[in-house]
């Protein structure tokens, strides 16, 4: 079956998928176009990296830090600041987010109505979406470019139909989208092994530490046996032992799964087949619990 985002969860993102404060990566040669910088901060991508506010996670996954290239500097702007330059140093910064690889820029093959993306954003066959030209945009405008974003390039949204032996508490969220950024899989699994009792821990950013503290605390323990029933954990951890990636095993050869940390990643249902083969490169342990 093929999954998309219910129209809340639609209404939900088009609030929170462009954060309120813009976000500009500009490399060293940037400094040198006679840019004014008084109206807003001029941050070293060291210090911002470090900086409480802009690690929030709807800034992170937002702009896709994971994936930024080339920038030493952050200009860090209330939302008409862009609107207010000169067409020429707006060209010029838009222009380096297209280079920097940030999130927020998508190719104009997501979107239909061109027309409707004023002129200044388009730049090489990409729209880079700041905050004050997202807000001006039409809801349904919104509602089309997410739906397609998700479907075409986040996630295809192929997943299983729910067993009838599925646990009611992962019902309301198994083949769904989520809301909020940054539920991550292992939180997924931690939600999994409370029987639903912990439902805060499913939206939660978990990491290997705090996730194997809590595999203790519930009593699971590694085996080595081929047999897996119900409520069996698989992790997968890299050369450096570093978990990568853990699932919840519901029976019948199926799992439930998230992958990645953002909205656009679902909890799915998948078939073994599937999920072995995104993690094959790396090696799989299993945990059961021990009472």
């Amino acid at each position: 079956m093929i999954i998309k985002p219910t129209k809340e969860v639609l209404l939900s993102w088009m609030e929170s998928y462009v954060p309120d404060r813009d976000l500009f990566f500009l490399s060293k040669e940037h400094l040198n176009h006679e840019i004014d910088f008084t109206d807003v901060l001029l941050m070293p991508i060291d210090e911002f990296y470090k900086h409480s506010t802009y690690r929030q996670l709807n800034y992170v996954n937002g702009y896709e830090y994971w994936n930024i290239k080339n920038a030493q500097y952050v200009i860090i702007a209330e939302k008409e600041w862009i609107e207010g330059i000169s067409e020429e140093k707006k060209r010029l910064i838009l222009n380096s987010q297209v280079e920097s690889e940030r999130g927020l820029v998508l190719s104009i093959t997501y979107i239909q109505e061109i027309d409707k993306i004023p002129s200044s954003y388009l730049v090489n066959e990409h729209v880079v979406i700041q905050r004050s030209m997202w807000e001006k945009l039409e809801e349904s405008f919104k509602e089309q470019l997410l739906t397609t974003m998700v479907n075409e390039w986040w996630n295809e949204g192929e997943c299983e139909e729910l067993p009838k032996s599925l646990p009611s508490f992962l019902k309301p969220f198994a083949n769904t989208f989520s809301h909020l950024q940054g539920a991550n899989c292992l939180a997924a699994v931690l939600f999994a092994i409370s029987k639903g009792k912990q439902e805060w821990f499913i939206y939660e950013w978990i990491h290997q530490k705090t996730f194997l503290e809590k595999l203790k605390q519930y009593h699971y323990e590694e085996f080595l046996d081929e047999g897996l029933h119900q409520g069996n954990i698989v992790i997968w951890k890299d050369e450096n032992a570093i978990i990568q990636h853990a699932a919840y095993y519901i029976g019948e050869g199926l799992y439930f799964n998230k992958h990645g940390q953002t909205i656009f990643n679902p909890w799915k249902i998948l078939t073994k087949e599937k999920l072995y083969k995104e993690w094959e490169q790396l090696t799989l342990v299993k945990y059961r619990q021990c009472k």
